[in-house]
């Protein structure tokens, strides 16, 4: 039996000043008609600020979504790494977050980290990173 998953990786940049080209009211409409045209099963957003994801989750009425900022902190500019996912085509069994540092537990951490998969267990696995340019 043959399984199509769709996935699309979209970096939202962050909300910008009103007057810079790049601003999000600037952007928005282009982000979901690129989203939509392709109506992936699952979405993975980086950068994306709370005003950003919320009109996402209200332009993608079926798809739920999972996901806490890279400080782990309710700061509704801090970003956010969030997955989006089609509720009628995909599942979400269980979610979790884990940072890429000697201290994966620790909302905020970075380091240099290693991940290896010891096993391969029979279902999918969504994970999905940011690393940024330059330090924060």
């Amino acid at each position: 039996m043959s399984v199509s998953l769709t996935v699309m990786t979209f970096n939202l940049h962050e909300d910008q000043a009103e007057d810079s080209p790049n601003s999000w009211e600037k952007r928005k409409d282009l982000c979901i008609s690129v989203i939509t045209s392709y109506f992936p099963m699952i979405l993975c957003t980086q950068q994306g600020v709370k005003t950003q994801l919320d009109y996402l989750q209200q332009c993608l009425p079926g798809y739920g979504q999972f996901g806490i900022s890279r400080k782990g902190s309710q700061d509704a500019s801090d970003e956010h790494c969030s997955i989006f996912y089609d509720k009628e085509k995909v599942e979400l069994l269980e979610g979790g977050t884990f940072w890429l540092s000697e201290s994966p537990s620790v909302p905020g951490s970075m380091s240099w980290g290693a991940a290896t998969f010891e096993s391969v267990l029979p279902c999918f696995f969504d994970m999905m990173s940011h690393i940024p340019n330059e330090r924060d």
